[in-house]
């Protein structure tokens, strides 16, 4: 006996009626602030990337032409701006160079530079290439300045108390490794300690050497500059706040000023305490140890 005809309209109906509650639940989740923050962080660095490589290969390239430039301006972006301006070594006078953030002593230096420079002449094509690569350089120094403007300011609507405690950038290269607020939200403080150390930590559990005290966290300001002995306790003491300030912000969404305190009064009680480093205890020379694997001299037997 066949179905009645009653049953298959029914079940069509639940069917389209299922895709189109899956096609909203997709289209509501790929609509998060916190997604599209993860974007933009991704986007940061790949132009950091591209940025380094350009302005590298810029300022190498016209190193050919006027090489005791670089160790003079001795930064790429400030290299870029005055390759696309300038040009040929020919073309740097003080009236050009005053007002580009250049002290009179290192104006004096480039023009010294100049009549001193060792450096070959450049053909029309060749310069006009490096000039090209010189502006992308400055473009693409611009369009990061732009993104990490956004981050910033995403940050502080989506998530505000971790970019209090974190800072933006380290915040929403957290949220870019575990894929969004929601699963940072749930990690234990242990393993956002170590995000971004995987490969260590991997190592360790192989062969048995020590694991790694932090990762991604190594770039926020009091990990860095703190001594080496003191690094490990303040990252444990940063992701223990990051833990609680992703809870704060995806469960209520306000900002909690006092999270942020306790943080830097634990900072300066680790500081305090932990001021001197650990003595290590020195070990025994070898001939007063005593192990099963030791000499001994034994009467030999007649």
């Amino acid at each position: 006996m066949s179905e009645p005809a009653g049953n298959d309209a029914s079940m069509e109906k639940i069917r389209q009626e299922s895709i189109a509650a899956a096609e909203e639940a997709i289209r509501k989740a790929s609509s998060r602030p916190d997604l599209h923050l993860v974007q933009a962080i991704q986007a940061l660095d790949d132009t950091d990337k591209f940025l380094n490589v350009t302005a590298t290969r810029a300022v190498e390239w016209y190193g050919l032409h006027f090489p005791e430039l670089f160790p003079i301006v001795q930064d790429n972006t400030a290299m870029c701006r005055l390759i696309s301006d300038l040009g040929r070594r020919d073309s740097y006078e003080a009236e050009g160079l005053q007002g580009r953030g250049m002290t009179d002593k290192k104006v004096e230096a480039v023009l010294i530079a100049k009549a001193r420079s060792k450096g070959g002449e450049i053909s029309d094509p060749d310069l006009s290439r490096v000039k090209a690569l010189a502006s992308l350089g400055l473009e693409l120094s611009g369009q990061r300045d732009r993104l990490n403007e956004y981050v910033e300011s995403m940050m502080k609507k989506v998530a505000p108390n971790v970019s209090q405690i974190a800072g933006a950038t380290i915040g929403a290269r957290l949220m870019a490794k575990v894929g969004g607020l929601d699963r940072l939200a749930v990690l234990p403080a242990s393993t956002i300690q170590i995000l971004g150390a995987e490969k260590a930590l991997f190592r360790a559990l192989r062969t048995g050497s020590r694991p790694p005290k932090h990762g991604i966290l190594f770039q926020h300001q009091e990990v860095h500059m703190a001594p080496k002995w003191q690094r490990g306790k303040i990252a444990r003491t940063l992701a223990n706040k990051i833990a609680i300030a992703a809870r704060i912000d995806y469960y209520r969404g306000s900002e909690e000023p006092s999270v942020k305190a306790g943080l830097m009064k634990r900072i300066e009680g680790i500081k305090e305490k932990y001021k001197e480093p650990p003595k290590r205890q020195e070990r025994p020379e070898r001939s007063q140890r005593r192990g099963r694997f030791q000499r001994r001299d034994k009467p030999r037997r007649r």
